[in-house]
């Protein structure tokens, strides 16, 4: 099997981190990476996500040396990822957003005490979506979906990209 190259994207609220664990339970074969795993700083940039986007394409393409699939959620932009003069090393990409309407996102950011800030900052969801509508990605909205049922939605998007 040829690797792949996976970014789970996705605003805040949306469920990516709560399905992480699982997903690297379910499939053994698959590195995942948070985004976020490289450190966040107090106050972070675009410099800094597009210094981390760079650090995570540059491990998928160690990786697809090795022929490992990779996975990275988080928040990624399609479009900065595949800005990168590097991303066209990469050979098998697919990109999937997790979704949920702004009602539900402010709800879980509610449960999680995010700032005010964080809960009225849907500018991040409103592009992702846009950029994913424009290089045909996968869309998942999680807005009515149980963390067990969004779990389940990307296990059959990994899965049946890896077919």
């Amino acid at each position: 099997m040829k690797s792949k190259t996976f970014f789970i994207v996705g605003a805040e609220g949306v469920g990516k981190s709560s399905i992480l664990e699982t997903l690297n339970d379910r499939f053994k074969e698959v590195e995942f990476h948070d985004f976020d795993d490289v450190g966040v700083p107090e106050n972070p940039t675009l410099q800094w996500r597009l210094n981390t986007t760079l650090h995570w394409i540059k491990k998928s393409i160690e990786n697809q040396e090795k022929e490992i699939t990779t996975c990275v959620l988080g928040l990624s932009f399609p479009k900065e990822v595949m800005s990168f003069e590097e991303f066209n090393k990469l050979e098998n990409v697919s990109f999937c957003l997790l979704d949920v309407n702004e009602e539900e996102r402010e709800r879980r950011l509610i449960k999680r005490n995010a700032s005010r800030d964080v809960i009225d900052d849907v500018e991040n969801l409103l592009e992702l979506r846009r950029q994913i509508k424009e290089i045909n990605g996968k869309i998942i909205d999680t807005s009515k979906l149980s963390i067990e049922e969004t779990f389940e939605e990307v296990v059959n998007f990994i899965g049946g990209e890896m077919k």
